[in-house]
Order: C-alpha cells, then structure tokens, then sequence
C-alpha cells in the first residue's frame, strides 16, 4: 500500500520490557511517500492490554497510522499496449437531463391542449388534458433520460 506522510512522523522502536513503543528520535517528514502496510500489534498502555494501530513501511520503520494518508490508486487502460490512443470520452451536461424533462412537459401540455381544441372541449376539461399532456410528457422526458447513457464512449481502431 502506497502512502503520503501528512504531518512529521515520529519513527518509533519497540519497547520490549514495557511491551510498548517509544520513540527513536528520527523524523519522516511531511510530504514523503511511503510504501508498507497496516498492522495491529498487540501490547500493553499504561498497564492494560492494547492493540497499537501502526504503519509499518518497506524499510521496517514503524510510524503511527494517524500521521499518514493512504493514495488512492486508479488505473486506466486505453489500449492494449498502453500507448496514447484517440478513444473519445464525451460526458453528457447535467443541465440537459433537467431541460428534457421540461421539453417533454412543455410538448405534452401543448399536444394535450391541441386534443382538446380538436374536440372542441370546453375550459375544464382543456385544463384537464393540457395536465394529462403535460404528465406524460414529463414522463417520457425522464424515461429518455433514464435511457440514454451518460457517457459516451468512441472506441479506438
């Protein structure tokens, strides 16, 4: 595990008569990397059973865990032989999910208000399908949305 020491860190030795740890007086210093892995040592603290959460690194030093941060890793393959390659990554707007909604309220609304001009209705039952219109035209928007994927991706050749 891959590491970055955030404040200076203390390296401790084991005290093996006391059954805990002390320190040895040399430093690792804010902004090192470090590589190593978590361990639970168990000891004693002011005489009672303890389990000491320490870091110990890759050259046998130990540190406390709380002076560190671990990296996060993330690996990304484009190609094959990891050579830069012309994949194409589009990202859709927030904005548009919220606007197709809106579009297919509007649509409804006008599509439910032009049913009702063709009937020849009267104003409460135009209101009743301009909101019946407008309904299911909010629902066909957010079905698109649901959909449609966000990403977009143009593989390379």
């Amino acid at each position: 595990m891959k590491a970055q020491v955030i404040e200076d860190a203390k390296i401790l030795i084991p005290n093996t008569e006391h059954k805990n740890f002390t320190d040895s007086g040399q430093i690792i210093e804010e902004g090192t990397f470090v590589t190593g892995q978590v361990k639970n040592i168990e000891g004693l603290r002011r005489g009672k059973p303890f389990i000491y959460r320490l870091f110990l690194t890759d050259k046998n030093q130990l540190i406390h865990l709380k002076k560190i941060k671990q990296m996060g890793t993330t690996e990304v393959s484009l190609g094959a032989d990891a050579a830069q390659s012309p994949t194409q990554v589009n990202l859709r707007p927030a904005e548009r999910a919220d606007r197709n909604k809106f579009i297919g309220a509007v649509v409804g609304g006008v599509a439910g208000f032009a049913w009702a001009k063709y009937k020849k209705h009267d104003m409460k039952q135009s209101a009743m399908y301009i909101g019946i219109g407008a309904v299911l035209g909010f629902v066909a928007g957010y079905m698109l949305d649901r959909r449609s994927d966000g990403i977009k991706i143009k593989l390379s050749k």
